[in-house]
């Protein structure tokens, strides 16, 4: 996570919410929370 976050630092990207992290398999919460961070990243983007 850390490498990450440095990288984005490094391209001034901004954070748009808390980073995501997963550890074993996915459940029907964490696809939920999964699908609003991709929501929120595309919407993001739209002018």
């Amino acid at each position: 996570m850390r490498s990450v976050e440095s990288i984005a630092t490094g391209v001034r990207w901004k954070r748009l919410r808390d980073p995501l992290t997963v550890v074993g398999p996915p459940d029907g919460g964490t696809r939920e929370v999964c699908w609003e961070l991709g929501a929120t990243t595309a919407a993001s983007l739209m002018p």
